[in-house]
């Protein structure tokens, strides 16, 4: 098939890698010199060499976003949330040019009613149809996540469309898919309800985990035995210094916007809140141990990205640990796996920020280390020689990953969040 996308963001990079590694002819406004160039920023591992190699096989081809192609089989948009007049454009103009059987696969949230709006631009025609279909892609896994996601979300009315997307699924996804099928309105609410679902429980538990601090209970045991109800589960049931990441925050403000308007619920902002405050949790408690003296301080962050697995820094609680103690004349020294590059182009020119490139530099002569982001890789080091090279050994886990015990043990002075001191 030939396939047009329409955006250039890491769901519609994730989206033209895999469909053209699978055979199709797919094209996208971006060309081969911009990943060269490092023009396009592209934070998911494993994607960048995807697309380079679809682009030397031929199956992936860039246009000029002024430019576009008119004929394809599928007219798939990707866009940014805040950019329904440019999708209700391209519907357009692509309509205008293009007779017969026309199908937009819709995977930007525009918010609840988007989809419905543009197929009404295309006069509401069985055969003439934009049906959305949820982004799936999760940042750490999303090639992955799109080839084998949860579940298959298809929102539409057109029976002609549904055959043809759940028979294309089969190809990609395999014969055990779980196929969802509704109403494009339906299926946008359900996204948006999803991630504050997500977001709720994350920030409950970080409103718990604040509370077990100030009373001296061990978050741990609370979340255990909440988890251990079957009814709830274990599932974003972890403690932390909030979350973060581009695409879950802007819907999580769509939501809010829309449930303020049709409910005056003001449910959604707490959340939203509560994970902003969530994010300050470090520095709050870096700032109680030396008593408001950071002069001449140093210290070490493990942790840039939103999440493991990616580059991405976007909304990430890193950000504002760092402001805060740049803010405060702290020299801050940070190592990611992956987000270094990132962080360097956010911070730009910034003197009091340190780039390392290993977890131990980092902490080399500091006086508070600070674990922000879970990677796998800040588990298992030489914590004797880590202790033994810091000027002063407080560790601030914000992921609660280490033991209280066995971190007390190496001679560190350790604080999780909600974690009881030994």
């Amino acid at each position: 098939m030939k396939i047009i996308i329409y955006g250039n963001n890491m769901s519609a990079m994730g989206a033209a890698g895999v469909l053209a590694r699978t055979g199709n002819t797919v094209y996208l406004p971006i060309s081969s010199h911009d990943l060269d160039s490092r023009r396009i920023s592209v934070t998911e591992p494993g994607l960048r060499g995807l697309l380079q190699s679809q682009f030397d096989s031929g199956r992936l081809r860039s246009y000029d976003p002024q430019h576009p192609p008119t004929e394809a089989d599928i007219h798939w948009l990707n866009l940014e949330s805040n950019a329904y007049d440019k999708a209700a454009s391209i519907v357009a103009d692509v309509a205008s040019r293009h007779e017969g059987r026309l199908l937009f696969i819709n995977q930007s949230i525009f918010g609840i009613g988007s989809t419905s709006r543009l197929n009404a631009v295309l006069g509401n025609d069985e055969q003439r149809t934009v049906v959305y279909i949820p982004d799936s892609l999760r940042g750490g896994r999303a090639l992955e996540s799109f080839i084998h996601p949860d579940q298959l979300v298809i929102g539409s009315d057109s029976q002609w469309a549904i055959s043809r997307i759940t028979a294309m699924a089969r190809v990609l996804m395999g014969t055990n898919q779980r196929i969802r099928i509704m109403s494009s309105q339906e299926a946008e609410f359900a996204t948006l309800a999803l991630n504050g679902m997500l977001a709720m429980r994350l920030s409950y538990i970080n409103e718990l985990a604040n509370l077990a601090d100030n009373m001296g209970i061990d978050i741990e045991t609370v979340r255990d035995t909440i988890a251990g109800d079957a009814r709830i589960g274990k599932h974003f049931l972890n403690p932390g210094c909030g979350f973060g990441g581009e695409k879950f925050s802007d819907h999580l403000l769509l939501f809010s916007d829309f449930l303020k308007e049709k409910r005056r619920s003001s449910l959604l902002r707490t959340v939203i809140d509560i994970n902003e405050r969530q994010k300050e949790t470090l520095f709050r408690k870096l700032w109680r141990h030396f008593q408001g003296n950071l002069k001449g301080c140093k210290v070490a962050i493990w942790g840039a990205s939103y999440k493991p697995g990616t580059a991405d820094i976007h909304n990430a609680p890193s950000l504002a640990t760092i402001d805060a103690c740049m803010a405060q004349g702290v020299e801050v020294r940070v190592h990611d796996p992956l987000a270094l590059q990132n962080l360097a182009e956010y911070y730009r020119n910034a003197e009091n920020l340190v780039l390392c490139s290993t977890p131990e530099q980092a902490a080399d002569g500091a006086d508070a280390l600070l674990l922000v982001t879970e990677w796998p890789e800040y588990g298992m080091r030489d914590f004797d020689r880590i202790v033994s090279n810091m000027r002063r050994p407080l560790l601030l886990d914000g992921r609660n990953v280490y033991d209280p015990g066995e971190m007390q043990d190496y001679g560190f002075h350790y604080h999780g969040i909600g974690r009881k001191a030994v």
